[in-house]
């Protein structure tokens, strides 16, 4: 049996992990932040409690995984933390979200087939780690506040690495799986609306997180503000190379991709 992932993850994680005491929020400089910045770093926050309802559904999706459900456990507290350095931020400024009012926020995401909720995070966790670097260099000014985006954002890297070894792992046991996995990357490349990334559109019986947040459309604007067609362009190349390692062919860009999964879904009708 192959040594778990979890085993090598854990310590290499815990060996580039950078603690909230690293975080000097006494040099916040007051003078470079507006409102409009903290409102977006509010919503920002809150959004990141959407791990809590993200790792109920890991558990519960990948119950059949204990090695990827051990991960989680990793995965679960980095989250966390960015929710908890970023509310930390907001207290410095005395603009704290009210904890009494999280549980409003709490949502259950349906049932999924885990072989579409792996790669939809594996794209979404490059997504974000785009996301953060980018807005370490808008608010580039306040070299706290830069400092926390640009840390976030290696860790939604290194987040993406591990869901892609999962992938591969996966791929080895069963090669059917490829189809899934390209068919839920297609997905999150195609179109992007903004704010693409699985915990804020996933089925939820009563609406998701973002649906519940005061300010989100605004905090969307700047997103789709911030993050322009080259990104994107830049993100998908990424992910290209990565599907195209685990397809063990070429996919140079989305049109492969999806002329790729109408081939495989052929193939598949065929069988």
């Amino acid at each position: 049996m192959a040594e778990p992932h979890y085993d090598r993850m854990f310590q290499r994680l815990e060996g580039v992990r950078w603690e909230l005491a690293d975080i000097d929020f006494t040099a916040i400089d007051r003078s470079k932040i507006a409102q409009r910045t903290l409102d977006f770093v509010r919503v920002n926050c809150l959004m990141e409690l959407s791990s809590l309802y993200a790792t109920r559904m890991f558990l519960r999706d990948f119950r059949h995984d204990a090695d990827f459900c051990q991960f989680i456990s990793v995965w679960y507290y980095e989250e966390m933390k960015h929710y908890l350095v970023l509310r930390e931020y907001l207290k410095a400024h005395g603009q704290e979200p009210d904890v009494s009012m999280f549980n409003e926020l709490d949502v259950e995401l349906e049932p999924a087939d885990w072989r579409g909720t792996l790669p939809m995070h594996f794209v979404g966790e490059l997504r974000l780690g785009m996301w953060y670097h980018r807005w370490s260099q808008v608010f580039e000014d306040e070299p706290v506040l830069a400092r926390i985006y640009r840390e976030i954002g290696n860790d939604e890297y290194r987040h993406a690495q591990c869901y892609e070894q999962f992938m591969a792992s996966a791929l080895e046991r069963d090669p059917a799986v490829l189809l899934p996995f390209l068919n839920a990357a297609k997905f999150m490349l195609l179109n992007p609306e903004g704010d693409k990334h699985p915990t804020t559109f996933e089925g939820a019986a009563d609406g998701t997180v973002t649906d519940r947040i005061d300010g989100y459309e605004a905090f969307k604007e700047q997103v789709i503000a911030n993050i322009d067609a080259a990104d994107e362009d830049e993100l998908a190349a990424r992910v290209l190379k990565t599907l195209s390692r685990l397809a063990g062919r070429e996919i140079a860009d989305k049109r492969d991709l999806v002329m790729l999964t109408r081939e495989l879904a052929a193939a598949e009708r065929v069988a």
